[in-house]
């Protein structure tokens, strides 16, 4: 059976130990046999031996006496060779320092103090470290130094002090990393692949010269400021080149830069209505303007229609006074801002006849036939200034006379025409829109109603205007329908005296000048269009639509009122409907346009319906274009529109036959009221007698206009001016020409 369990030695094979020293890595092979001797012993099978290196050294070694490590303490304690060797194989120094003892008294005496928890020295770390009753006594009653807790002093080991660039931009010098502030950087649990940034000594140096300041807003016009910093500072010096004045910053202000961080660049139509393209309003022009407290998108040009006009230039323009030789500059901004609105080139007087103008005043003449009282207007002062015409003596009944005694009997007869005085100053001048006088009351125009038997004024916004083709608009439409109406009565005559975006309050302001003048037997009027347009994006809350409508109604109210006791009758209409949702003008903020779009609606349609009420209450005649355009649907309406707002010339032609309707069946022109005049044929006057009027007819004008003061400079159109009233008036034609004045 022996053979079955082999040999003793087989459990027990040779095997290898570590070096029983301690910091010493060498290893001891074992055999068998020690192994075996150590357990039969009863003894840790593990030697306790050196290796021969640990045992060369340790022969040479030799106890040391130290004295004593508490101060004043005189004792003394041995330091074994054993100790020593153990010393030197753990700091790899043949000749390391002796450590701390206590002699054997104060080893008894520390024997019964207890260790003592202290805080580790590292800030942040929240460990302790052990201060022994052996370092208690060795203190001598001192507290003991800072020290590192094990963690802390484990993790110490392996740093070394390293090398940082300086934070400071354009700096080059480096920064000392010290192996411990990188072990504070590790327990505050940052990575070193991550160190601090940190100034060099002579930034830092220079960084506590500085000081923080408080700098003005960047932008023009804001009184806001905002600080540059110490750091700010001093990293432009540390960039500014040696030799040059370092440039600090500018910036904007807090108020500032949040409204640039939050607006938004906004696409606006061209400032010319012809064109459909857009310029771009930036943020830096927006927070200008908000600066400036400027709230209103601003009206430019685009890109091209600003390079296209860049080809214009200041021209001369032939002065609109008759006989004058003048000129005036039509500069390249008004020619700009009249092509933009789609307005005829204006005529203007020189700046001789305007200071002319400016430094006379109507003067008060004596007739020297008959001693009355007449007026010579400074109109007719500057055509005589200009040699045009000479002084007038006679007033005009005693220049009639004169002028029909020299004419050959029965063959011209003179007809007098009545005197249109249109006053040159009242509540419009204060208002830009309505400041300039008609486009369409031009000269002919005030001629031909001061020579008709019937007058119609049409007064109202852009609507009244209608077409830019005159013979097609709805008020020329008009004239002529009525005119073959009533040929029998004598001459009628239509004046259309609309004015782009003038509302009702506005109209009651223009009665003076516009409509009593004329003393017309019939007034159409509308302002609805403009009463309720909203601007593009634009929207009003409910309080203020029903404060919009309050003022229109007693805009409606005051007009009314002023030809309440005169002859005059009124007619109203409502024009077609609108359609803003169809608008061209879509922004991009589509709920901005879709809110707008509502409200217009809505607006125009309480508009218009408050209208139809006042009619009703008032009982003025109605043409109800509002619903007439709707009649037969929406896509109806739309066939007789030219946009989303105006009609076109079917439109036209369809407002001109229902008012005509409204007139007839109202008998607002009553024919009855006028005598018939017979048609008859001129007579054939002596050749002599036409020979010697010819030179006196082509000195009288058209129409005469007496002018108190002078005409605002940007008037859309001239009116014809006259010549003196009383010398220069005999008749070319059966009828003498119509004087017309202006007066304050």
């Amino acid at each position: 059976m022996a053979s079955n369990f082999g040999n003793l030695g087989d459990f027990f094979p040779e095997t290898e130990v570590k070096c029983r020293v301690r910091g010493c890595d060498n290893m001891i092979r074992v055999s068998r046999e020690e192994v075996i001797q150590k357990l039969a012993s009863g003894k840790s099978p593990r030697p306790e031996k050196m290796c021969e290196e640990c045992y060369a050294i340790f022969q040479k070694l030799e106890d040391k006496t130290l004295p004593c490590s508490k101060e004043g303490c005189d004792g003394t304690w041995v330091w074994n060779r054993h100790a020593q060797l153990e010393a030197i194989r753990r700091t790899k120094n043949d000749n390391p320092p002796p450590p701390h003892g206590l002699c054997a008294k104060c080893k008894e005496e520390a024997s019964k103090v207890e260790p003592q928890e202290r805080p580790c020295r590292l800030r942040g770390c929240h460990n302790t470290w052990t201060w022994t009753a052996r370092e208690q006594i060795a203190s001598g009653g001192k507290p003991p130094a800072p020290r590192l807790c094990d963690e802390c002093f484990n993790l110490l080991k392996p740093l070394k002090d390293d090398y940082l660039p300086c934070r400071i931009k354009g700096c080059k010098n480096s920064v000392l990393w010290t192996r411990y502030q990188q072990l504070e950087h590790i327990k505050s649990g940052k990575s070193l692949d991550n160190p601090p940034r940190r100034m060099c000594d002579e930034c830092f140096k220079k960084y506590n010269e500085l000081k923080d300041e408080t700098r003005p807003c960047k932008i023009n016009g804001c009184k806001g400021t905002w600080t540059l910093t110490a750091y700010e500072q001093l990293e432009v010096i540390r960039n500014t080149p040696e030799g040059q004045e370092p440039v600090m910053p500018q910036r904007m202000c807090k108020d500032c830069f949040d409204f640039y961080a939050n607006a938004k660049d906004i696409e606006v139509p061209c400032q010319n209505k012809g064109c459909s393209n857009k310029w771009v309003w930036t943020r830096s022009m927006q927070l200008g303007a908000h600066v400036h407290g400027n709230t209103h998108t601003p009206v430019r040009l685009c890109d091209d229609c600003l390079k296209a006009f860049m080809t214009l230039k200041d021209e001369e323009r032939p002065c609109s006074v008759q006989g004058c030789t003048g000129t005036w500059t039509y500069t390249v901004k008004d020619q700009i801002r009249d092509k933009c609105n789609q307005r005829e080139e204006p005529k203007r007087r020189c700046a001789s006849c305007q200071e002319f103008l400016q430094n006379h005043k109507a003067e008060d003449l004596t007739c020297e036939r008959c001693g009355a009282t007449f007026k010579w207007s400074v109109q007719e002062q500057l055509q005589v200034h200009l040699g045009n015409f000479a002084k007038p003596t006679l007033c005009s009944s005693c220049a009639t006379q004169e002028i029909g005694a020299a004419s050959p009997a029965g063959e011209i007869k003179i007809v007098s025409r009545p005197v249109i005085h249109i006053p040159t100053s009242g509540p419009w001048n204060g208002d830009e829109v309505i400041r300039d006088r008609p486009i369409r009351m031009d000269g002919r125009a005030i001629a031909t109603m001061a020579d008709a038997k019937i007058r119609v004024v049409c007064i109202g916004d852009e609507q009244t205007l209608s077409l830019e083709d005159v013979d097609k608009s709805w008020p020329a439409l008009l004239e002529n329908s009525l005119q073959k109406r009533f040929q029998s009565k004598g001459k009628l005559s239509v004046l259309n005296v609309g004015i782009k975006g003038c509302g009702t309050a506005q109209g009651v302001a223009r009665i003076a000048r516009d409509i009593a003048p004329f003393n017309p037997h019939l007034v159409v009027f509308s302002f609805t269009w403009s009463d309720a347009k909203l601007p593009m994006n634009k929207t009003l809350d409910e309080e203020a639509q029903a404060a919009r409508l309050a003022a229109v109604n007693t805009a409606f109210e005051e007009f009314v009122a002023a030809f309440k006791d005169t002859d005059t009758k009124l007619l109203c209409w409502l024009p077609n409907p609108v359609y803003p949702q169809n608008s061209g003008e879509k922004s991009f903020d589509s709920e901005a346009f879709k809110a707008w779009a509502e409200c217009q609606t809505k607006l125009y349609e309480s508009l218009t319906n408050q209208i139809r009420q006042n009619c009703k209450r008032f009982e003025i005649p109605l043409v109800d274009g509002r619903a007439l355009f709707e009649v037969g649907g929406t896509h109806s309406a739309q066939k007789w529109m030219s946009n989303w707002f105006m009609h076109n010339e079917q439109g036209a032609a369809n407002i001109a036959n229902w008012i005509e309707d409204a007139i007839v069946k109202n008998k607002l022109i009553d024919a009855e009221a006028f005598a018939d005049e017979p048609v008859a044929e001129p007579e054939a006057a002596p050749a002599e007698a036409v020979e010697e009027a010819a030179p006196q007819a082509e000195a009288a004008p058209a129409a005469a206009v007496e002018e108190a003061a002078p005409q605002a400079e940007a008037a859309p159109a001239a009116v014809e001016e006259a010549a003196p009233q009383a010398e220069k008036q005999e008749p070319a034609a059966e009828e003498a020409a119509p004087e017309v004045k202006q007066e304050n």
